[in-house]
């Protein structure tokens, strides 16, 4: 393999990995206590709706329209 094809694979996984745990964190910053506080979020995120994930609570109506919110905001 050449050196740039090396290169350019480690940029992608370093790349991966931040967006990943951008994911987690954004998700981590997302969880609520009350309903109220994620509808609020909701709001901003302009999703409707919350769902509860445990004992907390997350913005809009379900995860998949929690990430697609979360995608479009990037």
């Amino acid at each position: 393999m050449t050196s740039a094809f090396l290169r350019l694979s480690l940029y992608v996984r370093i790349l991966l990995s931040t967006v990943t745990a951008t994911r987690v964190q954004a998700q981590a910053n997302d969880m609520f206590p009350t309903k109220a506080a994620a509808l609020l979020r909701a709001k901003e995120l302009k999703c409707a709706g919350a769902f509860a994930m445990g004992n907390q609570w997350m913005p809009c109506k379900d995860f998949d329209a929690y990430e697609k919110a979360v995608r479009q905001g990037s």
